[in-house]
């Protein structure tokens, strides 16, 4: 194949994967934003609340190690990207039959686990079709499709679910059929890459070992992933306890926090890829890791829905910043032929912290309130345990370091970037006003033409 047509193939299939992205987001978004409040209107307590949050958040990740492992085996991307999205929406059909906590956290589990299948496979075409220099644009523009797939889902989601009523079980049906026939969509529309083969190395257990052992970089991004994802976890359930118990918000305004977080994320993004590419990684990744108290910050601190409002916006820059840096980054010191396994186990080492973070952050909060303390000063204690623990781990990124040089400095790109964009306002403005003149001067000429008859 010549280079030009690998080009183009590249091309179409990376056009494919923004497609199943909008419309596996889309599915995934009329759902997933609500499983906590979910869980919390069916009685969960704060144990299984915080279960729960890391389940919705983390058990993908942490199945990517057996996923990663048989998809570098079996060499067949596309077909797995293609069943995740199916197989994770179809149990979660189920859920409109089911009333308890139990039932529903084995349903989600095994709903996440399925789709975990997707993301190694995801991740080792998006190598394949990106280079270096163009990763971060591509993975920018990858997570803006998904953001305007689950945005629309999610208001759509919300107002349904709010106008509805009724029992949590009818509230519900709409979103979960919906987010079924997307993902079923999702799953038809990626079988139409056509999957180049990969060489016949493999990853194995030893594999695993070598590369925490050898590889200076992955590993100390793994052992840094280890403290942040404990700290992060730990405030997840306290998350949704303050937007059920302290603001009492309602499904639509639920909805709105992710769109927010979301539309500021995608705005953001179309500076962070270029970013990434041009100054590097490392910048992005530490501004986004060391923001992260914010977010416990502004929780512990709200007392109505615009704070809400106000520190999913922070959340929508921090994630913005840091994923598409991280994701590079992870492709970046990656083997090529096994990128797939090597972001599993990542995402499966960050993930299984997180998810014990998460845990342990619902349990402490249970024994606090068993212990005698008000539900308020407990919720408190479990912020500021948080608030300093993502403290000391986002400053600990600053030691990681860049496999690569690159053209730019962080702070000269950001002065030229915001330049061009200040040139480029300029220059629309200055064509307006073009326009607005010509139009006046033909307005005039009409105007005299008329007079004279």
């Amino acid at each position: 194949m010549s280079r030009r047509n690998r080009e183009e193939s590249e091309n179409r299939n990376l056009r494919l994967l923004y497609r199943r992205t909008i419309l596996s987001s889309f599915g995934s978004g009329l759902i997933s934003p609500f499983i906590p409040i979910y869980a919390a209107q069916l009685g969960a307590t704060s144990t299984e609340i915080g279960l729960v949050q890391a389940i919705n958040a983390v058990s993908p990740s942490i199945a990517q190690i057996p996923w990663g492992f048989v998809i570098d085996k079996v060499r067949r991307r596309v077909l797995f990207i293609s069943l995740g999205s199916l197989l994770f929406s179809l149990p979660l059909l189920f859920l409109i039959f089911i009333g308890n906590p139990t039932e529903f956290i084995l349903t989600i589990l095994l709903a996440y686990i399925f789709s975990a299948m997707a993301v190694p496979a995801l991740n080792s075409l998006i190598g394949e079709y990106s280079s270096v220099s163009s990763r971060g644009k591509t993975l920018a523009k990858l997570n803006a499709m998904a953001s305007l797939g689950s945005m629309p889902a999610t208001v759509l989601s919300g107002y349904i679910i709010y106008r509805v009523g009724g029992s949590i079980n009818e509230m519900y049906r709409i979103p979960l059929i919906l987010c079924f026939l997307f993902n079923v969509s999702a799953a038809i529309v990626v079988l139409k890459i056509r999957e180049t083969s990969l060489s016949r190395v493999s990853f194995s257990i030893k594999g695993w070992v070598k590369a925490l052992k050898t590889n200076p970089y992955f590993k100390k991004l793994c052992l840094l992933s280890v403290f942040q994802g404990f700290t992060m976890g730990l405030a997840w359930p306290l998350f949704t306890l303050t937007v059920v118990k302290v603001i009492r918000a309602d499904m639509f305004q639920i909805s709105l926090l992710s769109v927010v977080s979301a539309s500021t994320a995608m705005f953001v993004r179309r500076f962070t890829g270029r970013l990434a590419d041009r100054a590097g990684r490392k910048p992005l990744i530490v501004l986004g890791r060391m923001g992260l108290f914010l977010i416990p910050l502004i929780y512990a601190l709200a007392k109505s829905v615009y704070e809400l409002i106000a520190v999913n916006f922070v959340v929508g820059i921090l994630t913005a910043a840091s994923d598409v840096a991280l994701s590079a980054y992870l492709l970046d010191i990656s083997p090529k032929t096994m990128r797939g396994s090597y972001i599993s186990l990542y995402n499966a080492v960050a993930g299984s912290f997180t998810f014990l973070g998460s845990t342990i952050g619902g349990y402490l909060l249970d024994s606090l309130l068993s212990s005698g303390y008000g539900f308020y000063e407990s919720m408190m204690i479990m912020y500021v345990v948080s608030i300093v623990g993502r403290i000391v781990s986002g400053l600990l990124y600053l030691t990681i370091e860049e496999p690569y040089r690159y053209p730019a400095r962080f702070e000269e790109e950001v002065k030229r970037m915001l330049e061009e964009d200040l040139e480029a306002v300029e220059r629309m403005i200055s064509m307006y006003r073009r326009i607005e003149d010509e139009d006046l001067e033909w307005f005039e000429k009409l105007s005299d033409s008329l007079q004279r008859r």
